[in-house]
């Protein structure tokens, strides 16, 4: 055997592993279902086909928790019912101030500091958020299955974005393929504080990525699950890993969706870059394709929550609890109560 022409053995060698590299997975429904079953409930994260309260609902526990709190046998949770139920309403401002009220007569509860870092996202303080947040992981850190940690890390992520130049050497495809976005965030977290101008390749590990993931997937169950931020998070940790056990075709619609409700056409194009990005190692990726899965799915998102707004209308209407029938007919004892 000659050895006369190594360089170029190796460079046949590197072609073959990158054409390898290049199409790693296939685009098809078989594909999707796979990944789906790799990362349960994703599917329904995505489309909102879960169960969550109507507008209608909000409206009527407003009236009712106001009743509570005006009365002598008001309880704390009167008061974090009534705030979550004037977020949902999109006034945010009478959240935070009904939290503020809460505060000042049961001061330093968990829930209260909670639910103001979550409040003030909304309003666009992110600072102020990050002081709440930090609040209420130093009352109790392991809340809500350890969520408020990489809610956290969310609000320090988007500050991040905010105040560092567009690209740094730690943000190139070379370095960040393996962990795109806020993936590589919560890597650099995770590997002691790294600055964003790190340049070595990280990762996440098995547990690392699953943690992340059930902390983004419950702030979009809780908050809103077609919010764009936390689906293009969804889609970094998502597309985190090798091509083995990633799932890029799930992440390609995470970052679809949060295309669609970007606030503006430069975020938009963005987002819409990073769906096609996701697609660059499968096979029979097209983003006509992804388009039409995540309109399908948000369609039966919708179709199952009309169902749930006709139920909720149906019983306040007939003068009965809403959220003591809703608990009995869609959440089981082990799951988180509703959004």
């Amino acid at each position: 055997m000659s050895f006369m022409n190594l360089p170029g053995i190796k460079v046949i060698l590197f072609a073959a592993l990158l054409s390898q590299a290049a199409y790693g997975c296939i685009w098809d429904s078989d594909t999707l279902n796979s990944e789906r079953a790799r990362f349960p409930g994703i599917g329904v994260l995505i489309s909102g086909s879960f169960a969550r309260h109507s507008k209608e609902f909000h409206q009527w526990r407003i009236q009712q928790r106001e009743k509570d709190i005006a009365s002598d046998k008001s309880l704390p949770w009167h008061f974090d019912d009534l705030a979550v139920s004037q977020h949902k309403l999109g006034d945010h401002r009478a959240a935070i101030q009904t939290m503020l009220r809460k505060d000042k007569l049961v001061p330093g509860l968990y829930e209260t500091c909670s639910n103001l870092g979550t409040f003030y996202i909304y309003t666009g303080d992110l600072q102020e958020a990050l002081r709440w947040i930090e609040k209420a992981l130093a009352i109790n850190a392991y809340a809500h299955f350890g969520r408020e940690k990489y809610q956290k890390w969310l609000v320090e992520w988007v500050l991040e974005k905010q105040t560092l130049p567009a690209a740094l050497p730690g943000d190139s495809r070379e370095i960040n393929w393996m962990t795109p976005g806020f993936a590589r965030y919560v890597a650099r977290q995770e590997a002691g504080g790294l600055p964003a101008s790190a340049t070595q390749q990280l990762t996440l590990t098995t547990k690392q990525r699953a943690d992340a993931i059930r902390g983004v997937t419950g702030m979009i169950f809780f908050a809103d699950f077609d919010n764009p931020l936390l689906q293009e998070a969804l889609g970094d940790l998502l597309m985190a890993g090798d091509l083995r056990d990633n799932a890029a075709n799930l992440a390609g619609i995470c970052y679809m969706h949060a295309a669609l409700k970007a606030p503006n056409e430069k975020e938009k194009n963005r987002l819409t870059e990073k769906c096609k990005e996701s697609g660059r190692t499968s096979m029979g990726f097209d983003m006509t394709k992804v388009e039409a899965s995540l309109k399908t799915a948000l369609l039966k998102g919708a179709a199952y929550h009309e169902s749930v707004r006709q139920d909720e209308m149906k019983w306040i209407a007939a003068g009965l609890d809403a959220a003591a029938e809703f608990q009995k007919k869609y959440l089981v004892q082990s799951s988180p109560a509703a959004p």
